[in-house]
């Protein structure tokens, strides 16, 4: 069964790989561009990795299946949110659909924590966005709402809090070294993979 994982956990990293960086699958190994290399193996390795021991964790069971792809989501989001400055909604619809599907399944998430994660974490952003004019984008707000769909409106609420403590330390680390100033706006979706890891490592 290892190596089942295994094989999940490389095709899911060189699927990721294609998303995110919007390229051809033999990039990863044919490319002349080694930072391409570079890239898609770190890719390839990190999400096999993370596959190997949720499966050590949550065994083949459907939170299995809930947290993989939520990883999966944030990784590609947040490849695609540093590199195009915006949240590919191709993927946030895909995720959905599969999420939506997942809460049927899950027996650890109830349906109406789903529920509240979507609609209330996800909308109480989206509403801060639209007061804000844009201060946290829409894009934030479907990235958060997912998760609460996934895996309920704690864990949503977790990466939440985590993810604006991460980014108000990094920011004022950053301001500190005069590498950005209080106007610049930093993508908040790696701080969002960054909280989540962290929670699930914690």
């Amino acid at each position: 069964m290892s190596i089942v994982i295994i094989l999940i956990g490389l095709a899911l990293g060189i699927l990721t790989y294609s998303y995110s960086f919007d390229t051809n699958i033999k990039n990863i190994f044919f490319s002349n561009n080694n930072q391409n290399k570079i890239k898609g193996l770190l890719v390839v390795i990190g999400v096999t990795t993370v596959t190997y021991l949720f499966y050590y964790q949550y065994q083949l069971t459907n939170y299995f299946i809930a947290m993989e792809l939520t990883t999966w989501f944030l990784i590609i989001t947040t490849i695609r949110d540093c590199k195009d400055k915006q949240i590919p909604m191709d993927v946030v619809i895909i995720t959905f659909i599969i999420g939506v599907i997942l809460v049927f399944f899950n027996p650890n998430v109830i349906w109406t924590h789903s529920l509240i994660g979507f609609v209330g974490i996800g909308g109480i952003i989206a509403l801060i966005s639209v007061l804000t004019k844009g201060a946290i984008g829409i894009g934030d707000a479907l990235v958060i709402g997912t998760i609460g769909l996934i895996l309920g409106y704690k864990m949503a609420l977790a990466v939440l809090l985590y993810s604006l403590v991460l980014s108000g330390l990094i920011g004022l680390g950053l301001m500190a070294f005069g590498k950005v100033n209080r106007k610049t706006k930093l993508p908040m979706v790696p701080f969002m993979l960054c909280a989540f890891l962290i929670i699930i490592i914690l």
